[in-house]
């Protein structure tokens, strides 16, 4: 079974009539047969049926340009018969399929990271920018550690084939995001996860979508969606909810207007205070509650509280999806919302309003606020739990302001640390978790 074939490619480069070499359609498949090479992945008869042109690339496969290889010998393609049983298996779980982890996605990730965002989507590689990435040593370093932990996390991964069919509340609530959706059962290896939602969000922004990941199982968070939603409705019967609605539940709260810049959260607690001249403002009215509700306990503000700034941690890996109990991840459902901007997200995704949680505009005021002054992008949720991404952490500077925002936000962050420990925590994270009890 063929896994790639140059002629996909080089159809490509002639119909768009690409600035580059045909030659340059083998770069990522030469690199992938140089690792499996390199690695002990290929098949007794290949070594035996290709030795005379294969021996002289072993001596130093860093030398090898398996290119005209690929394409004299091999007929421009690459298939499953080249490798070993495991190279085989490996082969069919990364490059033969569509799913997470996916090599050509990969190739174009690492396209992304070499161009940059804007080149990268830009009419100048015509969306083959894989194509133009130069063939040199420094490429396949850097996808062979690609490959590495693909093939690391392949070894480690085990999947409960009794979550391999969506749960029937993981079904209502892919039904009502109305929007293409992918569910991924329980698993000890979170790499196919964090693959499809990278590859999501690589192409998010030109295609009109923002990416979450949300917890299937969750009938806490279906109840949440529907009371804030469809109220009229319980959603127990059956899951049945009015769609017509949801859908005007999300028109209004799309519709509602928020301030830019620093004029975010507005109504950050609708019920106790009027609408909020600009989000700033709401954060730092919180803060003052906090502060009198310290007063009340008898907490000194400034040690208690605030504190020393250390004590933090690096925070970069999604921690909310993964099942303490079992040691792997909850199912998950990743849902490409059908918005520009990420804040929006909370309109089809309303579970806040309960307790200490901020409802849908609050959040959405939080979330904007964030978004434009840090890039920090919503990106997993559960009944209780929010997490977001950022590309890299905020500046040490900003950490304890922001700390203070996050205070504010969700007070029940302070249960475990105080909020310079968070701050230190902030500066050095790419993942902000909250958490409501």
């Amino acid at each position: 079974m063929n896994i790639d074939n140059v002629a996909w490619h080089i159809e490509s480069i002639q119909e768009k009539n690409l600035p580059v070499d045909e030659i340059t359609a083998y770069n990522h498949m030469d690199i992938y047969l140089r690792w499996c090479m390199e690695n002990d992945l290929m098949s007794v008869e290949f070594t035996e049926r290709y030795w005379e042109q294969v021996q002289p690339f072993m001596v130093d496969l860093s030398c090898a340009d398996l290119r005209s290889f690929i394409r004299d010998y091999l007929s421009g393609k690459l298939f499953l018969s080249l490798f070993n049983d495991q190279g085989e298996k490996f082969s069919w779980y990364y490059y033969g399929g569509n799913d997470a982890p996916y090599y050509p996605s990969d190739i174009d990730d690492y396209a992304l990271q070499y161009f940059g965002p804007e080149r990268y989507h830009s009419h100048e590689f015509q969306d083959e920018a894989y194509l133009f990435i130069p063939f040199d040593e420094e490429y396949y370093q850097a996808m062979s550690k690609i490959i590495e932990k693909r093939f690391i996390n392949w070894q480690k991964q085990n999947f409960d084939v009794d979550t391999w069919k969506p749960s029937d509340v993981a079904q209502a609530i892919m039904k009502y995001l109305d929007c293409e959706c992918t569910h991924f059962p329980s698993m000890k290896n979170d790499d196919p996860i964090i693959s499809a939602y990278s590859y999501a969000k690589r192409d998010s922004a030109h295609k009109g979508f923002v990416p979450v990941l949300i917890k299937a199982d969750d009938e806490n968070l279906w109840e949440c969606l529907i009371l804030n939603s469809d109220p009229d409705s319980d959603g127990k019967d059956g899951y049945a909810f009015d769609s017509d609605k949801v859908a005007e539940y999300r028109k209004k709260m799309l519709a509602t207007p928020i301030k830019d810049g620093k004029v975010v959260l507005d109504e950050l607690i609708e019920q106790r205070k009027k609408e909020a001249e600009n989000g700033k403002a709401v954060l730092e009215e919180l803060l003052g509650r906090r502060k009198e509700e310290a007063e009340d306990d008898n907490m000194d503000w400034e040690e208690e509280i605030l504190g020393e700034m250390e004590g933090g941690y690096d925070n970069c890996r999604f921690s909310s999806y993964w099942d303490p109990h079992t040691s792997m991840t909850y199912p998950l459902i990743l849902a490409k919302i059908p918005v520009k901007n990420p804040w929006e997200i909370f309109a089809y995704l309303p579970f806040g309003n309960w307790n200490g949680c901020p409802d849908t505009p609050q959040l959405m005021a939080a979330a904007k606020y964030w978004a434009q002054q840090y890039g920090a992008v919503p990106a997993v949720m559960t009944n209780d739990e929010l997490e977001f991404t950022l590309t890299v952490p905020i500046p040490e500077e900003k950490a304890m302001e922001v700390a203070r925002e996050q205070y504010g936000f969700c007070p029940d962050l302070h249960a475990n640390a105080s909020i310079s420990t968070l701050a230190n925590t902030l500066r050095q994270s790419t993942v902000w978790y909250f958490w409501w009890d």
